[in-house]
């Protein structure tokens, strides 16, 4: 047998050897499909059925960080795909089936409606994930233009009031756009102070990012930041610091209503607060503002838990030091009965949707409200095995594309005829 020879069955045996390298990859990434559409279905009804909620878990995304180790803002695209593949069952077969990826499931259901969902799943399976994005990009963009949507007047108000069946605070209005973008940049500001867990932005969040879903709690957190970039600059009283009042054992809001117990509780367990006396709505006495916690307690306490103890939360901004025992019903303002805990888990205990227990020597533990103990570090659970289909072929998830390019202006204008038809 001469040299050339066994070159040639050398390389022949290479280029086997590669093919089936390559099959097993896209027979991998069919099942990865397929095991990703199982997940989300079992997501969406998850997230549905609030699942995720408990003491120091924020919402489905913050659930899936804790215990399936994601980043927030993969979670949050994990629970969005997984809402939108509800009202979409032709794409949810195919996807189940491992013919569609996830990355091409993301773009899709960013455009696909029930009307033409049959169309854009054809889409999917025949183009690759690159012409994908583009097209998806493409429709976002060509559907904006045609909306007609039309542009607010240019002056307009934004106004509050109280609820006065809920004592809820109300604020609704309109703004011009470059207002809407100052406020939007101060929200994404606040928000990432409020939700932060390290004690430095990390390089990659340097840049904010438009908030999404309920703004409520990063409203709060710009007001935060407002009063103590305020309370920073003079010591005396500001102008606009909040002030609650006793009237007969109740703690009402000046010209608001008067505080539910709980809501009470957490008032008079805050840090920072400044009580009035009132008698038959007469102003008696305006205390001055108290610090329940000393300067040193406070540094103590950041030194020794360093963020929200509440498992599973890590938050390190806009910290409250809560009373274990309630500061109203006499609880020691000493270290063994403190304990640092953000503002959203602060107001989560005095809602009893969790307690804490102080076991002496600065030791707390924390319990559901039904008694059982919160696992400060719960285990990643899952159940991989029962995933592995033998029905999703090797090459399902391979496209049926011929290397053709994608001419993005053609192909919008005639996917936009057809939904016009």
């Amino acid at each position: 047998m001469n040299a050339t020879l066994i070159d040639e069955e050398t390389r022949s045996s290479t280029r086997d050897s590669v093919e089936q390298l390559g099959t097993e990859i896209c027979a991998l990434a069919g099942q990865i499909a397929a095991a990703t559409a199982r997940f989300l279905i079992l997501l969406a009804k998850f997230d549905e059925d609030r699942g995720w909620t408990g003491p120091g878990l924020h919402s489905c995304a913050h659930w899936l960080s804790w215990k399936c180790g994601m980043s927030l803002h993969t979670g949050r695209e994990y629970v969005r795909v997984a809402k939108a593949l509800r009202s979409l069952p032709e794409m949810r077969k195919a996807f189940e089936q491992g013919r569609l990826s996830y990355s091409k499931v993301r773009a899709l259901t960013r455009v696909t409606t029930p009307s033409n969902e049959k169309q854009m799943v054809r889409f999917g399976c025949e183009a690759p994930a690159a012409q994908i994005d583009r097209l998806a990009a493409g429709l976002r963009k060509a559907t904006d233009n045609e909306s007609g949507k039309t542009k607010a007047p240019a002056h307009l108000q934004v106004r509050w009031h109280w609820d006065s069946d809920t004592g809820e605070f109300v604020i609704k209005g309109r703004l011009p756009a470059q207002d809407g973008a100052r406020i939007l940049a101060a929200l994404a500001l606040a928000e990432r102070e409020r939700t932060r867990t390290t004690a430095t932005v990390p390089a990659d969040e340097t840049a904010t990012k438009n908030p999404v879903g309920n703004i409520g709690p990063g409203l709060v957190a710009m007001a935060e930041l407002a009063t103590a970039a305020a309370a920073d600059r003079t010591s005396k009283a500001a102008a606009n610091e909040v002030v609650f009042f006793h009237e007969a054992d109740s703690v009402r809001i000046p010209s608001g209503p008067v505080l539910s117990e709980n809501d009470a509780e957490e008032v008079l367990c805050n840090a920072k607060l400044r009580l009035g006396t009132t008698k038959d709505g007469c102003v008696l006495n305006l205390g001055r503002r108290t610090r329940v916690v000393s300067a040193k307690q406070m540094l103590a306490l950041n030194y020794r838990d360093g963020c929200c103890r509440t498992p599973g939360c890590g938050r390190t901004r806009f910290l409250h030091a809560h009373h274990v025992k309630f500061w109203g019903r006499g609880g020691n303002t000493d270290l063994d009965n403190l304990i640092m805990l953000c503002g959203t888990c602060h107001r989560a205990l005095h809602d009893d949707l969790f307690t804490i227990t102080a076991l002496g020597e600065q030791k707390f533990e924390f319990r559901y409200a039904d008694g059982g103990v919160i696992d400060p570090a719960p285990p990643t659970e899952g159940f991989a095995d029962d995933l592995l289909r033998g029905d999703v072929p090797d090459d399902a998830i391979v496209p049926a594309w011929g290397g053709e390019p994608l001419h993005l202006d053609h192909a919008v204008s005639v996917i936009l005829d057809g939904w016009a038809a």
